[in-house]
């Protein structure tokens, strides 16, 4: 049988808890964007929006062209990083980095990088397990 603390430890293991942010609220979507410049991370966006105007779709194609276009692609590579790996010219470059993580209880992130910038969607997908104790205050 595992202890009350081991049990918590795991718990807090599941979840990131990195850069979450305080205004967040369940009917939502928080973007960020953050880029890393000489050891240190500037933050360049950060924008809340109600969830129902924009789906996962079109919330994931925002923040590739925030990333890329904070990048400074060229219009060619910009091109090819949106192909598909049908046809060999012109090559399809696969530039982004797309993982998803849990960031805190009732929260999913999905991430979208490419070289030093980082772009991030935080929304409520479990309304009931998002901070219980402000549960009064939406």
């Amino acid at each position: 049988m595992k202890s009350d603390d081991s049990q918590a430890s795991q718990e807090t293991r599941l979840y990131s808890g990195f850069q979450i942010c305080d205004a967040l609220k369940p009917k939502q979507k928080c973007f960020r964007l953050r880029r890393y410049n000489q050891g240190k991370f500037d933050d360049l966006f950060h924008e809340h929006i109600p969830k129902h105007r924009i789906s996962e779709d079109n919330a994931i194609n925002f923040m590739m062209i925030l990333v890329a276009r904070h990048s400074e692609w060229n219009d060619l590579y910009t091109l090819q990083s949106c192909l598909n790996k049908r046809g060999k010219e012109p090559t399809a470059e696969r530039p982004f980095q797309m993982p998803i993580e849990y960031p805190e209880p009732g929260v999913i992130r999905r991430y979208c990088s490419s070289s030093d910038f980082v772009a991030w969607m935080d929304e409520v997908i479990q309304p009931e397990n998002f901070r219980p104790s402000d549960q009064g205050h939406e």
